[in-house]
């Protein structure tokens, strides 16, 4: 049984309102594809299952067979990899490092507070994708081929 990119790719946008997306402003198929692959890298050394080298991007799936209960929990992991990646942007987008760099006072309503409020999300999700991926591989890990 092969995976579909579809699993990842919806439950990315069951994660994030992008309007962009939604009203079809940009090619949003192949920037969820670029989110899903940087996601699967870093996520590959703790994942049990082979997603990085068994996708084929002509039938858009992955040529691997896992059990529903792990894909449930991969699924997870990888889709929040995936806003990660799709937050990164927002971090480092120049109008709001510029915006940051001339604000003079730092209100509530500042482009200041903004970028520091994006960055704070983007830690947020940060960490709670390498949280998952360390609890997934605590949870599914072998121990036998450490060499204690």
């Amino acid at each position: 049984m092969s995976v579909s990119y579809d699993v990842f790719t919806e439950a990315f946008l069951d994660k994030v309102v992008d309007y962009g997306i939604v009203n079809g402003l940009y090619d949003s198929e192949e920037l969820i594809y670029r989110y899903m692959k940087r996601a699967i890298s870093e996520f590959r050394k703790s994942c049990r299952h082979d997603l990085s080298t068994t996708a084929d991007d002509a039938s858009r799936t992955f040529n691997v067979d896992i059990p529903e209960a792990d894909l449930v929990e991969i699924t997870d992991i990888i889709s929040d990899g995936m806003v990660v990646h799709w937050l990164k942007p927002y971090v480092y987008k120049q109008e709001n490092l510029e915006n940051v760099l001339n604000t003079r006072d730092f209100t509530t309503y500042s482009p200041s507070e903004l970028l520091f409020r994006i960055c704070g999300a983007h830690k947020q999700a940060q960490s709670s994708f390498t949280n998952k991926v360390r609890e997934y591989s605590f949870n599914h890990g072998d121990l036998t081929t450490l060499h204690l």
